[in-house]
């Protein structure tokens, strides 16, 4: 189906086709090549008069495709903001029909506090939770002063989780993951000095770590 926009574009362009060579036509010198183009006869009439007719032409049947997509039924002129508007018709029911089923403010008061007293009694139920054990911690021995970007090798501040320079990640911190408590760091990137010492792979800060925690990262 024909709609109103490309009728009024062809309309436009009909206009365009008559106004721009006349207004060029008016631009030019009087010994102009393109002017004595323009002022041939042909049939008995100039060329510049061919242009204005064709231009009058396009512009006509740009104006009856305008009008017949005008007068055209709503559903074939625009078909989707038919269904667009049926759709949002069919949805108000079912929005309605969940309005009704929503709980009011006493229900759901009721609601909440059956919730609250099922929460107590499994709380009571199961009693205080279990200590979690707590780990030994990592000792400083030597502080670093900045992170070096294992990627490509620039310093970066502490505790900084991409590089300034390359913009690349300095590393990839798993969940729960024991970290350098200088940096930030990821504990198993560090590197063995001594039996007991080892070094932060970032911030080269000089740990203690016990051997609890290395065998739980796997430090060896």
């Amino acid at each position: 189906m024909v709609s109103m926009r490309l009728g009024a574009a062809v309309s436009l362009t009909g206009v365009l086709v008559a106004l721009i060579p006349a207004i060029y036509f008016i631009t030019l010198p009087f010994d102009s090549p393109t002017r004595e183009f323009f002022t041939q006869q042909m049939l008995g009439l100039p060329m510049i008069l061919y242009f204005t007719f064709l231009g009058a032409v396009i512009t006509a049947v740009g104006l009856i495709l305008f009008i017949k997509a005008a007068r055209a039924p709503l559903e074939t002129a625009y078909p989707s903001v038919v269904r667009r508007s049926q759709a949002i018709r069919a949805r108000r029911p079912v929005e309605s029909r969940m309005m009704k089923a929503r709980p009011t403010i006493s229900e759901e008061g009721g609601i909440v506090a059956e919730i609250e007293r099922e929460i107590e009694r499994i709380v009571q139920s199961e009693g205080p939770p279990a200590e979690a054990a707590e780990k030994p911690p990592v000792e400083v021995v030597t502080t670093g002063q900045d992170m070096v970007c294992p990627h490509c090798g620039a310093l970066n501040p502490l505790n900084s989780t991409k590089c300034s320079k390359c913009k690349k990640k300095l590393y990839e911190l798993r969940e729960g993951e024991l970290t350098c408590p200088v940096c930030g760091a990821p504990l198993r990137l560090s590197k063995k000095i001594t039996e007991d010492l080892f070094a932060c792979g970032l911030c080269f800060s000089e740990l203690r770590i016990p051997r609890e925690l290395r065998e739980e990262i796997g430090l060896r």
